[in-house]
Parts: C-alpha cells; structure tokens; sequence
C-alpha cells in the first residue's frame, strides 16, 4: 500500500512539474494543479444558479485555469430570459471595457516594443488631432493609465441629436454608399468623416488635473495610430499580430458577419438611435459611432480564445513555442505606473486597490480580497470581466450580458457575482493546501 501511495505521490508530481513546463493551455482535473475541484465547481454552480434567480444575467461563461491547465470551463444559462437558446462553451459576449486590453492595449503594446511609438513622448506625434488642443504634450503613458487628465467619456449624445433631441441631419443614412461607408447598425451607416467628428470633439473636450481618473476616451483614438502606423486596419493587426497565430479565433470586432448569430449573445434594447435589441454589434455607443472599430470597446470573445491571449501574458509573452512580447514589456504594462498619485492603474490594465488584502470583506476588496498586487486585469460594463494572478499563476474570466434587456439592471454587482467566484478560486487552493 505505501509503494502505491508513493507512486501516486510521484505520478502528482510529475504531472505539477509537467504543467509548470507548458506554454499551452490544454485541460486537466483541478487537483492535477493544487486545487480542490469540488469546492470550486459546486461553489461556483452556486452562486451563479443564485445569481441567474436574481435576474443579475441571462447567461454566463466562466473558464479558470492554473499552471496552463483548464480546470473549469462552463458556460450557464441562456441568450435571454425568454430562455430559448442555452449558452454554450463556444458562444462570444461583447466583452465591453474588457477590449481595452484584449485589443488596444495588446496592439500599443506592440507598437511601443517595435519602436513605433513612444510612452513618453506626447502621444499627439501619432494623433494629431491633439496638436494644438490641451491635449497636445499628454503622453502615451498617461493615457494608457488614466493619468492625463481627460473626462470618462465624450458625449456621443451631443454630437448625434440637435437641440431639438432630433438625430442630425447629413450624420447618417439607411442605405450604405461612398459618402455613409460606416456600418453604425444593421440598415444604419455613418457618413465617412464620422471619425473625425468623435476624433475632433475628443480634443475639444476639457482637460482636468493628472490624477487617476477613468477616461474612454483615449481609447477611441488607438485604432487610428495603430493603423497609421503599420498600414494595416485595427483588426486585421491584431488578427496577425496576437488572435490567428494563437488560435484565438473566436475574437473579433462586427461578430454580425462573420460568426453564426445564435452563438452571438446580444447585449441591450437600445431605445435612443439604434431601436432595437443589440445582437452582433458593439453595445457602446462611442464604439458604434465609429463603426465598432473602437479601443474602447467592440472586441468579442469567448473564454477559450480569451484564455490563450492571456497565458501567452502569463507566460511572459510566449504561447506555442512563439514569441510575441517582451517579458519585460509585459512586465512594465502590468505594474502600477503612478503609486505617488495614489493611482492603482497599470498601461491599459487595471491592477487591485492598494490595500487589497484577504482580510477584507467582498464589498471592501477590489477585485476578489485574496487577488495579489502581481495580479492585473479589467471590467467591461456589459457584466465581463477577466483577471490574472502570476503569485498564483491563475487565470480568471467571467463573461455575461447583464444589460440585457436594460442597463439599469445592477444585480450583477449588487450580488458581487464575479468578485465571489474569483475568491472562490483562491479557496479552491488553499483548500487543496490544507
């Protein structure tokens, strides 16, 4: 018997060791990874089932994995509350705020390593519509960091509807042709300065002190430089660079054509200029206006393809034997840039609250209390959100549609759903520790 206990001993092992050695994710029980995978299925199941009871989301999709192992991959619920169609493992979500990363922030990063841009020099060298605004000396580093200054947000509103609350004239046409070629929404197209117009009113927008303040809007002004840059269109850069070679192939911005629409999740009943319920297309509206060709927003996915993007971040910027980032550069990108100014924020990664810590209650921690100050990650408004943790090289995602069918539903939060989840992961290993 003890022969045979040993051997188990040494095959665990061996496996851990093994596990430790691979870029790739590929799946495996928790146990294989130190943890309880008992605890962390039924406590997960859980409080999802709960929260679904509570209207917080229709559906959801939520993957962990540790040490290159999938250990939890599931997907809960339904499209909508009409309950029709059940979401499955290979269905995107728009991932909202969460595209700041899985696509502008991966793309400057990128950019900044090859030497085509610079964090420290003034970010309106590759934007000029800053030059000569009161944007014009911020730099690249305080964008990314929500350090420079600017508004969370331009008013979109403001640029589409006159006094009258009545969509400008000329802005927009239900046809597409030479002067509207900007699919805004299905039968719905922008005319083809309409990326200019957000561009210029971005710049005229007031400019506050440098300290943390969460901001979109630089963020809609990335796609240009990438594709000033490299002369290529924002997706189909990041489609090179990081999602065809890492088999990431359920990311993409317009999923409308290019992914079967029941594995599309939609988003929103958008009563203000769309009128209908958003499937396909990006939610926000600073993304639509732009064609959903957006830093901001407009990137979906699901979890699998999330997944291997962010190993390749954990894994110090390889995936498959292939490079695509410095460790260094990933490094710098993920740590806190402004600590004096009491700023958390990492380059386009959000990182926990200073005082994060396992003492602290769900409502007092940000993210999940027992998250590390290595760990990095983001919220998107929609209900997504993904973090990572090097301290315990873990990887986190729980996608859903919570704005649907309205945005002022916030069960999502007020049930602290994803916060409780992710905790439940560090559970899961101290736990198997015990």
């Amino acid at each position: 018997m003890k022969r045979i206990l040993l051997l188990v001993v040494a095959l665990a092992t061996a496996v851990s060791v093994s596990a430790h050695k691979t870029d790739t994710l590929s799946y495996a029980p928790a146990e294989s990874v130190g943890m309880d995978g008992n605890y962390l299925t039924t406590t997960i199941d859980s409080l999802v089932e709960y929260a679904m009871t509570q209207h917080a989301f229709p559906g959801c999709q939520i993957l962990v994995a540790r040490h290159g192992k999938i250990v939890h991959h599931k997907s809960y619920g339904h499209h909508t509350y009409r309950r029709y169609r059940a979401v499955e493992n290979d269905h995107i979500f728009d991932l909202a705020s969460c595209s700041k990363v899985m696509g502008a922030t991966i793309a400057m990063m990128k950019l900044v390593e090859d030497g085509l841009i610079s964090l420290d020099e003034p970010f309106s060298k590759s934007f000029p519509y800053f030059v000569g605004s009161n944007k014009e000396s911020v730099t690249l580093r305080e964008f990314l960091a929500h350090q420079g200054g600017l508004i969370p947000s331009v008013s979109v509103y403001k640029i589409m509807f006159d006094e009258q609350g009545r969509l400008r004239d000329g802005l927009f046409s239900y046809t597409p042709s030479e002067e509207y070629p900007i699919e805004v929404y299905k039968n719905m197209w922008a005319r083809k300065d309409m990326r200019e117009i957000v561009y210029r009113a971005v710049a005229d927008t007031p400019l506050g002190p440098k300290k943390f303040r969460y901001s979109c809007m630089s963020f809609l002004c990335y796609p240009y430089v990438v594709e000033s840059l490299t002369g290529k269109g924002f997706e189909q850069f990041l489609r090179d660079t990081y999602y065809e070679p890492l088999g990431a192939d359920a990311i993409m911005l317009n999923p409308a054509h290019k992914y079967p629409k029941n594995k599309i999740l939609p988003t929103e009943v958008d009563t203000v200029y769309r009128n209908d319920l958003i499937h396909g297309y990006v939610h926000d509206e600073s993304a639509a206006m732009l064609g959903g060709v957006s830093g901001n927003a407009g990137v979906f996915a699901n979890t699998e393809s999330m997944a291997k993007v962010l190993q390749m971040l954990l894994n110090g910027g390889t995936y498959g034997g292939k490079r695509y980032l410095k460790s260094e550069t990933i490094k710098e990108w993920t740590s806190c840039q402004y600590p004096d100014n009491r700023n958390r924020r990492g380059l386009g990664f959000d990182r926990p609250i200073f005082s994060n810590s396992p003492a602290l209650s769900i409502d007092d921690a940000y993210p999940a209390p027992s998250a590390t100050q290595q760990s990095f990650g983001h919220y998107g408004f929609t209900g997504t959100m993904f973090w990572v943790d090097p301290a315990e090289d873990v990887i986190y995602i729980f996608l859903t549609n919570r704005v649907y069918p309205n945005r002022s539903i916030d069960a999502l939060g007020r049930e602290s759903t994803r916060t409780k989840c992710q905790e439940a992961v560090y559970e899961a290993i101290r736990r198997f520790e015990k």
